[in-house]
């Protein structure tokens, strides 16, 4: 009976396409940071900085729209516990994507490589999951989208901790506090979506 419930859950919330889209984002992470890395004109692997900030991003928006159910209103009337689903299921993903996308930074991982895919992973599924909960699965990506991008544009050059720690999607993976706080990120979110779940959608008047 579980098997059945877990391989419909999974069906309805289009975990196959997750799957396969984090699989092709990842590739094309490995290709973009190895020529990006390779090119005379660049600073060797610290030209990949584009890699690790907007791979993980992607990777995180296809995310979104797995977390909500064709009708959340009817899934909580189930007699499911659904925390325990909703924690499977956002653990099982960002596991599955730090997993793909570290691969894609092997060949250098502590410099703009694997462990910085790995933090930026966690830190923008963290941005989507709280996202879910307060905007529903529709614009669960609008948060991760948006800080992403906002610190990608305003590239800081200092390395100071502060900066290490609001600028963490593109600081090197040495920073402890971009750690700290896209761990923080991802704690916060996934607390929130486990305990609120998505935010459903409002009908609206007939």
């Amino acid at each position: 009976m579980t098997g059945r419930l877990l391989t419909l859950h999974l069906r309805s919330r289009g975990a196959t396409m997750f799957v396969v889209g984090v699989g092709v984002i990842a590739l094309l992470a490995w290709a973009a940071g190895t020529w990006l890395a390779s090119r005379p004109y660049f600073d060797g692997p610290a030209a990949r900085v584009p890699v690790v900030a907007l791979a993980p991003l992607l990777a995180a928006l296809l995310l979104g729209p797995t977390l909500a159910g064709a009708d959340e209103d009817l899934d909580r009337s189930t007699p499911l516990p659904w925390r325990a689903w909703r924690a499977g299921h956002l653990l099982v993903a960002a596991f599955v994507t730090a997993m793909a996308l570290s691969v894609a930074g092997l060949r250098a991982p502590d410099t703009y490589g694997a462990h910085a895919l790995v933090r930026n992973a966690l830190g923008c599924i963290g941005l989507v999951a709280g996202g879910a909960v307060l905007l529903g699965g529709r614009l669960a990506w609008l948060p991760a989208f948006g800080y992403v991008c906002a610190v990608y544009a305003a590239a800081p050059r200092q390395t100071s901790v502060v900066v290490a720690a609001w600028a963490w999607p593109i600081q090197p993976s040495t920073k402890t506090a971009s750690w700290l706080t896209a761990a923080t990120i991802f704690a916060a979110g996934t607390a929130g979506y486990v305990h609120g779940g998505c935010r459903a959608r409002s009908t609206g008047a007939p």
